[in-house]
């Protein structure tokens, strides 16, 4: 028995020292292919993620520690053992200065991201990535549909004088576009199951499709949600768009030919809008914390999406893949449902039954259907009251940590990986099953059964 503990251990450190090395690598190339100034990525860093948390000499964040800090909408920036990405790319407001939200479009390329994650490509979503990407050689993970979509905004915005022509927001002379697949054109949802490379060795990132949001018939299992979403009437006169939350400037008119407004909004109308994924992370060390992330939830019940009319196994095939992913620590997942006139929250609380999250961080509060601007606190009152018209028992309804518009805009939300509350075998098991490779280079098909 003292071999094995022996064994394990001398394995244990090599694995950590493999880990090391790779990190130090990844910063080295980080450091090497990087346009972004060091002084502005650690403003825009310690603006988004919180000045106590980054290294005010090189930008970098805690090894540590999991960390979040809502942008708005479904926006996250996070940070993983210190590597930087983004979780959608979508700002509700991208002000000309800061404002009630407190970004501009400098803050999202200043931050430097290594990659964004796209859970769809809709404008309210997909809206600057591929500015964000041309500007800072970050990968953009998404759908193949979603991808082309990628391209055409890129070639856009590299042909559109008024971005081109500015001094300090124009592309950079060999700036390109990386976007990877992740599952094929047209493909089924839940039949394609990958794991992603851009995290590793520090974290398995698996990711699938899944369904976007859709109006169904009511479901007779359970009664309608009697809630009415409530937004304050004074929002946009208190709060004008493209203007600063100062005083002396709520009722100033926005300069329409501000040099520091452009477009790198996404094609509207073009492929990939309802094409959903679902992510999946475990990281590989110390007690394995875990967190999913979702910008929409479809209906399960019925197996049907927006752009994908299925049947009830269709619905059933994604339990079953949500059900066999690792055990979850943080669900950031979407409270606005296009459902929600017919079936109210249904469709997400059926995403938690499946994942069943020790946390759940809402996202999609500032857009989407019967979520706006000022909408939060309603928002939440339905997710309880759906909560108990479902009788979902106490036991097994996850902590909430609730996010209202504006307050809680680059509030960071943190983890620490090493706390003994996010051990679970189940994620070992994970980590022997479809976690297995470390050496990935490019997407790997996985099987969760």
């Amino acid at each position: 028995m003292l071999a094995t503990h022996q064994t394990h251990d001398i394995q244990q450190a090599m694995k950590k020292q493999h880990i090391a090395l790779f990190v130090v690598l990844a910063a080295l190339h980080f450091q090497s292919i990087h346009a972004v100034e060091a002084e502005d990525r650690v403003a825009a860093r310690q603006w988004i993620f919180g000045a106590e948390f980054v290294d005010p000499g090189s930008g970098a964040l805690p090894d540590d520690k999991v960390i979040f800090s809502w942008l708005s909408a479904s926006s996250f920036a996070a940070s993983v053992q210190g590597r930087v990405f983004l979780l959608d790319s979508y700002v509700t407001r991208l002000e000309v200065e800061r404002g009630r939200t407190p970004l501009v479009l400098a803050d999202l390329v200043n931050l430097d991201p290594e990659a964004v994650l796209l859970g769809h490509g809709h404008n309210d979503h997909a809206d600057h990535a591929a500015y964000i990407s041309a500007m800072t050689d970050a990968v953009i993970y998404a759908t193949e549909e979603t991808c082309g979509t990628m391209e055409v905004d890129f070639d856009r915005m590299a042909n559109d004088p008024r971005i081109q022509e500015h001094p300090d927001r124009a592309f950079p002379d060999d700036a390109t576009l990386d976007c990877v697949p992740v599952t094929s054109a047209g493909s089924v949802p839940g039949t394609e199951v990958l794991n992603l490379t851009f995290l590793e060795p520090l974290a398995c990132v698996t990711a699938f499709r899944h369904l976007h949001s859709i109006a169904v018939e009511p479901d007779s299992d359970f009664p309608p949600t009697p809630v009415e979403i409530i937004v304050d009437e004074r929002d946009d006169y208190l709060f004008p768009r493209g203007t600063p939350l100062w005083p002396d400037s709520r009722n100033a008119e926005p300069e329409p030919t501000d040099d520091r407004q452009f477009d790198t909004t996404t094609t509207r109308g073009a492929p990939g809008g309802a094409d959903s994924l679902f992510f999946s992370f475990l990281l590989r060390t110390g007690s394995n914390f875990s967190f999913v992330y979702h910008n929409t939830a479809g209906a399960l019940k019925e197996g049907i999406g927006r752009n994908y009319e299925g049947r009830p196994e269709d619905g059933q095939r994604i339990i079953d893949l949500l059900e066999a992913l690792a055990p979850t620590d943080v669900q950031l997942g979407t409270a606005a449902t296009g459902n929600f006139d017919n079936n109210g929250l249904r469709d997400l609380i059926m995403y938690q039954a499946a994942i069943q999250p020790k946390i759940y961080v809402p996202n999609h509060i500032t857009t989407g259907t019967r979520a706006r601007e000022g909408s939060s606190l309603s928002v939440y009152a339905g997710y309880v009251n759906q909560m108990d018209l479902m009788g979902v028992p106490a036991s097994e309804r996850p902590r909430l940590h609730w996010l209202v518009d504006p307050v809680d805009y680059l509030k960071p939300i943190v983890f620490d990986m090493n706390q003994t509350a996010w051990a679970d075998p189940g994620k070992e098991s994970a980590m022997d099953g479809y976690c297995a490779p470390t050496g990935l280079t490019e997407p790997s098909a996985v099987s969760l059964n």
